[in-house]
């Protein structure tokens, strides 16, 4: 006899990343719970608006908060005696996947989830960190200069960013400084040192951002991987993801697997590159989650079914449509009007053309479950989105 598939419950759903998964989850047939915390709430979170919500969560307090873990336990016990199945917890927010990878045992009994251990997860969160392991492996880096004790990089453009600017709760376009000449670069170095006694300073690569993402099960194999190039971002300076576009690099899943099987990563991570070079690690979901449902890629499913301990094949190439572009209707629009306010309209031009393209989408629009990309765009407009 066929067992039913086990109910999952998401948190952080405030993330505009997270309703991709329960999406992707739902339309497969899963039982999907939503949840957030009190405490980081701005607005309806429109995942909890989906068709495919089967119960919210408003979890007293913060995610931050110490008795968090106990909480998300007694969700999971409730959803558990609901559907007389354990389920499994798809972590969203950098604070909660920090939670549970700390109170890993605790939370077993009551959840199933695919989480490194905290010892790993701040390794991989270390740019320099992992810099030096690529090293070693021979993956291509980008060259890192010795500024400390007021020394100057031998040579310009450079970025400065500390170790780990995530864990400093800095949203993505304050976790660097870009340096273009000798005058401007103390004040920055300055600026980056409040944050991290001793910044990285790296070349600046100018090329376009590619992520490779992956789920990595309980040994280490990659069950599923996902290759993305930034087409544009917003801010243009050098912000998130305003559209992005689903290929395929045999080279850079090799190194990016590699690079996550060396530090016996389990569970999803994302890894950036550009000009061919290794950036950095995103040890959880990322910005362009979306993309993942909209080009057809089964890697939610795959971290469920990873979780729950079933096995799967590693993935040795491309499992979705390649040449899929998917926008953020806003962040794009407004990414496309500061590059024509910065003298670049071929690339506004290719923005305001995006919707007439027969393979670009819209990154939290679905006919079948429109209402939560509306709540998006009401909490958005009113400075209550994510």
């Amino acid at each position: 006899m066929t067992l039913p598939l086990p109910p999952v419950l998401f948190t952080d759903v405030k993330y505009r990343a997270s309703l991709a998964a329960v999406q992707a989850l739902g339309k497969a047939g899963y039982p999907v719970y939503t949840a957030q915390t009190e405490a980081e709430l701005q607005g309806t979170p429109p995942a909890f608006s989906s068709v495919y919500a089967k119960g919210v969560f408003l979890v007293p307090g913060s995610c931050y908060d110490v008795e968090y873990p106990a909480r998300l336990a007694e969700i999971c016990n409730s959803i558990r005696a609901e559907k007389e199945q354990v389920p499994v917890l798809f972590p969203i927010g950098a604070a909660t996947l920090s939670q549970v990878a700390g109170h890993s045992e605790e939370l077993a009994s009551t959840a199933r989830f695919l989480i490194s251990p905290p010892e790993v997860l701040d390794r991989a969160n270390d740019k320099r960190a992992v810099a030096e392991l690529a090293q070693t492996l021979n993956i291509p880096i980008p060259e890192e200069f010795d500024c400390r004790e007021d020394r100057l990089p031998p040579r310009f453009p450079v970025v400065i960013k500390p170790r780990c600017g995530e864990k400093l709760g800095l949203h993505a376009e304050e976790r660097y400084c870009k340096v273009y000449q000798e005058s401007d670069f103390a004040a920055a170095y300055s600026k980056m040192a409040r944050f991290d006694p001793e910044p990285v300073v790296q070349e600046l690569l100018t090329g376009d951002g590619v992520g490779v993402s992956a789920v990595m099960d309980q040994n280490s194999r990659p069950v599923s991987v996902v290759c993305h190039r930034r087409i544009r971002e917003y801010p243009i300076e050098g912000g998130p993801s305003a559209c992005c576009e689903s290929f395929w690099d045999g080279t850079l899943v090799r190194y990016a697997v590699e690079l996550l099987q060396a530090l016996h990563f389990v569970g999803i991570a994302m890894v950036e590159f550009k000009d061919g070079k290794l950036l950095e690690i995103n040890p959880r979901v990322w910005g362009s989650f979306p993309l993942t449902e909209k080009c057809g890629s089964p890697f939610s499913l795959r971290y469920v079914q990873a979780a729950s301990g079933n096995a799967a094949a590693v993935c040795e190439g491309p499992e979705y449509k390649e040449g899929i572009r998917m926008r953020f209707l806003l962040n794009d629009t407004l990414a496309c009007l500061s590059y024509l306010c910065h003298g670049q309209p071929g690339k506004a031009l290719s923005g305001l053309t995006e919707p007439f393209r027969p393979k670009s989408k819209e990154a939290l629009f679905s006919w079948r479950d429109p209402k939560p990309f509306f709540l998006y765009l009401k909490n958005t407009l009113t400075k209550r989105g994510d």
